[in-house]
């Protein structure tokens, strides 16, 4: 199974102290971020009005996806929440907390807030 990650699910993860990565490997995913994920991780990392601790989850974050080694992918052109819903309703898992992308895709990895790890949503 495969599971895309979005900017919002990994940031609140990272934030949470959650080990995304650990968990959705656990449970047999193969996980992907789409490069225009990491462009945007990049581009809020140097972005005025960001908390202290939202740079430092991305730091975090982008040093985990490098040293990991997790797939790369491109999502191609247009906007990153069309691009997640048209791989989810191919039937490839979406891990986001945008709410529009969630109502639109099947299969969704949500963050469990009362356990504090990421939990699987099917329809």
């Amino acid at each position: 199974m495969e599971a895309i990650l979005d900017t919002n699910f990994i940031i609140s993860c990272s934030i949470r102290g959650i080990d995304f990565i650990s968990q959705l490997e656990a449970r047999g995913f193969k996980i992907k971020i789409p490069k225009e994920v990491i462009d945007e991780l990049k581009d809020l990392r140097i972005r005025k009005g960001q908390s202290h601790d939202e740079k430092i989850a991305i730091e975090v974050v982008l040093e985990m996806i490098s040293r990991k080694k997790i797939r790369k992918m491109s999502l191609g052109k247009g906007k990153v929440d069309d691009g997640l819903i048209k791989k989810g309703k191919e039937g490839v898992y979406i891990a986001t907390l945008d709410k529009e992308v969630k109502r639109q895709v099947p299969n969704r990895i949500v963050i469990l807030n009362a356990k504090n790890e990421v939990g699987v949503e099917r329809d």
